[in-house]
């Protein structure tokens, strides 16, 4: 076969019916002229049909697509070709090879490749609904109608133009909307510079001309805000209960210290506050709490304070006391004499006193114990046995205990039904029936026992031991627990807080510990000289605290031994103390040789008085006491009410 021309192509999409006809979508009609050795061709041939997006060379886009048996007659070719979904707008070129029916070998190519005319491509865009991959956007020409836009647009629509308008109803959080009437805006916060000048604003200075209601809870946070006027109501204060162990207490708000631990409350600085600016404390936990000041401040008030204890010598007996008890409210007390001294009671808070019971032979108490009546009393005497009274120290009798025995110390519960002795160099001995009869403890080891003290009910006893650590038991003596992380020395002396959990210990070498959980751990007081302590009394909170040094002084504290103030005594051979279960009254005993010495008492009276001024300066108070302080200029507060035992320092 000659060499095959094409005279000519031309594209075109005919009619619905005729595309029906041929059952397709994407198929377009071909249409030439075909020479054979010069002349119009006449027959069958075979076409071969492929795209290409180049002229020359270039991908094969689609195909080869051979349409068979294509009948040519005068040399006019006409064929349907279908290469599929393949038009998507760029250009593609129609590579076409020819050979005749007859024959099976190879296509010849017609060149040049012919471009496609836009026929196929409107043929494209009438199944539109149906496309695939990108369109671009200059492709779009006229409106869309709304039918064709619905549902759901995960991705970001970005509408540019000023022009653009919607109307309908829109959800979401509306962000970057401009130009939206207010009106229709139901809910949220509007920003304040969207707001006119008259409108009241969130974070603005705020100017309310008219009568105003305000029916809800209002907070006013702000240190400026400021009121003018006539305020009616209740005008208490608000209470915030705290917790923790330390709080900044802000102007005009109360506090209701609810932590068994001391709990320290700092007053606002001098310029937070306003002249009348008020802040309550009430004591509400069982650890006590200390209202501690800021730089140049100070408090007056009728207050508790060192400066104002009375320290006289009483009426007792110029004998070497050796010990000494009072009841709760301290107006009756009892106190052992050395040297064949025998045992004293006074029931006028110690001013007075006489001498107890009839003996064959006075004994020598090395420590005695009173019920929180001072109506059962108790005695032990070093190298002999157990005493007790059940009227105040009217009559003693002797309790069954071993004697003659090392009888250090003796303990009583608030009643003076369960009571707890120790001998130094033996056992722990308890008691159920005021004294009567003691069985021996073996759940605590043989030691040097010094000292032993007991919780309101009884339960909790804690015992010291010279030379060794601290001892507790949680059921009134029947097990003993060795607290191992207590320090060890020579500790002469124990106090307990009628709950058990507060312990005081002195150590004859010159040092105190405390704790507040029962003696698990503890913590050692500081701004003590380094005495030898030799008796230790506290409050029933522990907040208040004495101690006597043998050849020295008393020291004592209002808040739990953190911080200590000399009382106004002479140095003596201090060797024991007592107080009042509110701490307020206070007898302390000494002896200068065996038939020498005496008692002092005091009186801890409330007076008008000031705090230091500085943040060294303080009150303090425990459970049940409460104060209210109002400022009143040049960094002064001034107590409006005291509750119980505030102390000032």
């Amino acid at each position: 076969m000659n060499l095959l021309r094409i005279m000519g192509v031309a594209l075109f999409v005919f009619c619905v019916s005729i595309r029906a006809s041929l059952g397709q979508e994407t198929a377009f009609w071909y249409q030439g002229q075909l020479d054979d050795m010069g002349k119009p061709a006449n027959g069958l041939y075979d076409l071969q049909c492929s795209l290409y997006d180049s002229l020359t060379n270039g991908d094969l886009i689609a195909g080869p697509v051979i349409v068979s048996g294509n009948s040519v007659t005068n040399g006019l070719v006409q064929a349907a070709i279908d290469f599929g979904q393949v038009f998507k707008g760029t250009n593609l070129w129609l590579a076409i090879g020819v050979r005749t029916n007859s024959a099976n070998g190879a296509f010849t190519d017609l060149t040049p490749r012919q471009a496609l005319l836009p026929v196929p491509y409107a043929e494209f865009a009438t199944a539109s609904g149906g496309l695939t991959g990108d369109l671009s956007a200059s492709q779009l020409t006229g409106f869309i109608p709304t039918t064709a836009i619905s549902g759901v647009y995960p991705s970001l629509v970005t509408f540019s133009n000023s022009g653009d308008s919607f109307a309908g109803d829109f959800f979401g959080n509306g962000a970057g909307v401009t130009n939206l009437n207010a009106t229709q805006v139901s809910s949220g916060t509007l920003a304040d510079q969207r707001l006119s000048s008259n409108v009241p604003l969130l974070n603005g200075t705020q100017s309310f001309s008219g009568s105003n209601y305000f029916s809800g809870a209002n907070i006013f946070t702000n240190r400026a805000n400021g009121f003018v006027g006539s305020f009616y109501g209740n005008g208490l204060v608000g209470w915030i209960p705290v917790s923790e162990t330390s709080t900044q207490a802000i102007p005009d708000a109360g506090y209701m210290l609810l932590s068994s631990s001391l709990t320290t409350l700092t007053l606002p600085a001098t310029n937070q506050l306003y002249l009348g600016d008020v802040v309550r404390v009430a004591g509400e936990g069982t650890g006590g709490w200390l209202v501690q000041q800021q730089a140049n401040e100070s408090i007056f008030g009728h207050f508790l304070t060192a400066s104002n204890n009375s320290w006289l010598p009483s009426s007792a007996a110029s004998l070497g006391w050796d010990a000494i008890a009072c009841s709760s409210d301290g107006t009756r007390w009892v106190a052992g004499a050395t040297g064949g001294g025998g045992i004293s009671t006074s029931t006028d808070g110690g001013v007075t006193w006489s001498v107890s019971g009839s003996f064959p032979s006075q004994p020598s108490p090395t420590c005695v114990a009173s019920s929180v009546s001072g109506t059962t009393l108790t005695a032990v005497v070093y190298g002999q046995g157990i005493l007790y009274s059940t009227n105040s120290g009217g009559t003693w009798y002797s309790g069954a205990a071993p004697s003659p025995a090392n009888w250090e110390c003796v303990a009583s519960s608030a009643n003076g039904v369960n009571q707890a002795a120790v001998i130094y160099g033996g056992l722990i001995y308890v008691s159920s029936n005021s004294g009567v009869s003691w069985t021996a403890e073996t759940g605590a080891t043989t030691e040097n026992w010094a000292s032993i003290a007991s919780s309101a009910d009884g339960s909790h006893l804690a015992a010291v031991v010279y030379g060794g650590k601290v001892w507790t038991s949680s059921n009134g003596g029947s097990t003993w627990t060795q607290q191992t992380s207590s320090p060890t020395g020579n500790w002469i002396s124990v106090a307990s807080s009628s709950d058990g959990s507060k312990l005081v210990m002195v150590n004859s070498s010159g040092t105190v510990e405390l704790s507040n959980n029962g003696g698990v751990s503890w913590r050692a007081a500081t701004g003590l000289p380094s005495s030898s302590w030799y008796h230790v009394a506290c409050s029933a909170d522990a907040n208040t605290i004495y101690l006597v040094a043998n050849g020295g002084g008393i020291y004592a504290s209002a808040n739990n031994g953190l911080t200590w103030f000399a009382e106004p005594v002479p140095s003596e051979h201090w060797t024991s103390i007592a107080c009042s279960a509110d701490g307020s009254v206070a007898d302390a005993a000494y002896e200068n040789t065996t038939t020498t010495g005496g008692i002092y008492r005091s009186m801890v009276k409330a007076q008008t008085a000031s705090t230091t001024t500085s943040t060294s300066g303080y009150l303090s108070g425990g459970q049940g006491d409460a104060v209210e302080l109002q400022y009143i200029g040049n960094g002064q507060f001034m107590a409006l009410t005291v509750t119980g035992s505030v102390w000032a320092n």
